[in-house]
């Protein structure tokens, strides 16, 4: 419990900071989007964008005079910031303890290490909760004076769900390379290297069809907004790919923390 405690007072400010980031940045993206309500001209501006241009932005499968078409298209920009906390939370929960220098203090606690790590797991679960929810209050209470379809708060839980999801799959990602990797310096820059090619590969899927077949090595993919507002649902088999993920990514953390060695 005193590891959960210090692992989340580490981390509050950041928490704060990224909390009050997307909160203004849900704010404006929706004042922006008065601009666009009732406004017939957008859409036929739009429909004169090359349809890559759109793809690769994640605008090809929404109506941006609708509020819940306008939520679909910032979805993709919610996955990646949020996912972008994840797994840097997940690359720096535990190389912090080396490039602060207290991981020696930390190793001769009459603790274990596998006490250590899951410690560390639930303060950063806390965390993306935390996160996951100011984000979701935001958008509800920035749309509140919208008209909203039939499904709206349907729509917008499922695409919450969806970024919990994503958001493990990429803390998981992040806690294993860290884990791994005996060079701390390197970790954060790994972890979001292979966040950036996968969102890459999202938008070379859209732009392509011929790399649709690319979607399952892509998280950004699972969990496509224009398919949760259409069916009102999770596609099954992204959701098990996605556990197995956080599975083996956690899992992976457990083997290798406990086996690894100080890098000074």
């Amino acid at each position: 419990m005193n590891i959960v405690k210090r692992e989340i007072k580490s981390n509050l400010k950041s928490m704060i900071i990224w909390s009050i980031a997307i909160a203004l940045l849900v704010t404006i993206w929706m004042i922006e989007f008065d601009s666009f309500s009732g406004n017939p001209a957008i859409n036929d501006f739009l429909e004169e964008m090359p349809q890559e241009m759109l793809a690769a932005m994640g605008m090809q499968d929404f109506t941006m005079g609708s509020l819940e078409g306008f939520i679909g298209t910032i979805s993709l920009y919610l996955y990646l910031l949020l996912g972008l906390q994840a797994i840097l939370l997940g690359s720096s929960i535990i190389s912090k303890e080396e490039r602060d220098k207290t991981a020696e203090y930390l190793f001769v606690l009459p603790i274990s290490r596998r006490r250590i790590i899951l410690g560390k797991l639930i303060s950063a679960l806390i965390n993306l909760v935390t996160l996951n929810i100011v984000t979701l209050l935001s958008v509800i209470l920035s749309t509140i004076s919208y008209d909203k379809g039939e499904n709206f708060y349907s729509f917008i839980v499922l695409m919450f769900v969806s970024v919990f999801i994503i958001q493990m799959i990429f803390l998981s990602i992040g806690l294993l390379v860290s884990s791994v990797n005996k060079k701390y310096k390197k970790s954060g820059n790994i972890s979001v290297g292979i966040l950036m090619i996968t969102f890459l590969i999202s938008s070379l899927i859209n732009m392509v069809d011929s790399l649709d077949f690319l979607k399952y090595i892509s998280p950004f993919k699972y969990f496509d907004s224009s398919y949760i507002l259409s069916e009102m649902s999770l596609e099954p088999i992204y959701i098990i790919i996605s556990i197995l993920i956080i599975v083996a990514g956690i899992g992976g953390t457990f083997k290798f923390y406990i086996k690894r060695d100080l890098y000074i």
